[in-house]
């Protein structure tokens, strides 16, 4: 009898040890806090992960966004640390949405342009305030880092970035007759990715450092963009400017402020004041964007 109770514990043990083997297998992994992406039929935001130790959600393919490092990103490591993270969690290339240094002045932009070409990560970059529209030289951005708007493909999927960074002017009309000839000529494509520094002004985004800030053109400008940008197959906008992480909604497309790359930070961390990249894993089941602290 003793024999028979001992055979029946040790299977209700086998199977207890092989469900909870079951669970961890189909979980986040060891170490991510936060969720991950599951089946996302829109763009969504996953909570917060720890850029040592996020695991990344299966798609076909990752790509990364960063902004407002100036060159106190580079000085104070926090930029090495965004490369370092993307990289490892198999980013193909990233984005900076701007301020990538904080005079504009040649030897800043030449430091910025050598630090990410050693490090060995692909990256596409938005003209900020700081580099061309307050004090910057917009012929050195043209001539060290590239053109001041220009788009490119990956995958099927289009990437436009879009040049704003002096509020008070705005986007220009030749750049803006580009843009809108430049989406009208991608209208198939799967999906649109915009990108600008400025963040164009709504209701819906919690800070007033946004377009519109020096003047109406810049408010005006702003405006069309998305109205431009709601005609394509846009997924999501990306912009910089506010030292901080805020997401809100652009005529129903999902808007990013991704400002935490290394320039002093402006607002509590509760708000959003804490220093960050964005992961974005895109799929068949849709776009996923990821705050990772670092």
């Amino acid at each position: 009898m003793g024999r028979k109770l001992l055979s029946t514990f040790i299977a209700v043990l086998a199977a207890a040890i092989m469900l909870a083997g079951c669970a961890s297998d189909s979980g986040t992994g060891t170490g991510t806090t936060g969720s991950t992406d599951a089946t996302i039929p829109e763009t969504s935001v996953n909570a917060s992960t720890d850029a040592a130790t996020g695991t990344t959600p299966s798609a076909g393919y990752t790509f990364a966004v960063c902004g407002d490092n100036r060159i106190e990103g580079i000085n104070n490591g926090v930029l090495g640390r965004i490369i370092a993270s993307a990289k490892s969690r198999g980013a193909a290339f990233m984005v900076d949405t701007g301020d990538v240094t904080t005079s504009g002045s040649r030897q800043q932009l030449e430091t910025f342009r050598q630090y990410t070409e050693a490090e060995g990560l692909t990256f596409h970059s938005v003209p900020g305030n700081h580099d061309v529209g307050s004090g910057g030289v917009s012929d050195a951005w043209d001539e060290i880092i590239g053109p001041l708007y220009y788009s490119f493909d990956y995958q099927g999927d289009h990437f436009v970035v879009v040049d704003n960074a002096d509020d008070a002017t705005g986007i220009s009309e030749a750049q803006m007759q580009w843009y809108t000839a430049d989406l009208d000529a991608h209208a198939s494509d799967p999906r649109t990715f915009v990108f600008a520094h400025i963040p164009v002004a709504d209701p819906g985004l919690e800070s007033g450092h946004a377009t519109g800030e020096k003047g109406q053109t810049g408010l005006e400008s702003g405006k069309q963009m998305i109205d431009e940008a709601s005609r394509a197959h846009t997924a999501a906008f990306f912009f910089g400017h506010v030292h901080a992480y805020l997401q809100y909604q652009l005529d129903n497309i999902p808007a990013y402020v991704t400002g935490g790359a290394g320039a002093p930070l402006v607002l509590p961390s509760a708000a959003g004041g804490y220093y960050h990249y964005l992961l974005v894993t895109v799929g068949a089941s849709g776009v996923n964007v990821e705050v990772v602290r670092v």
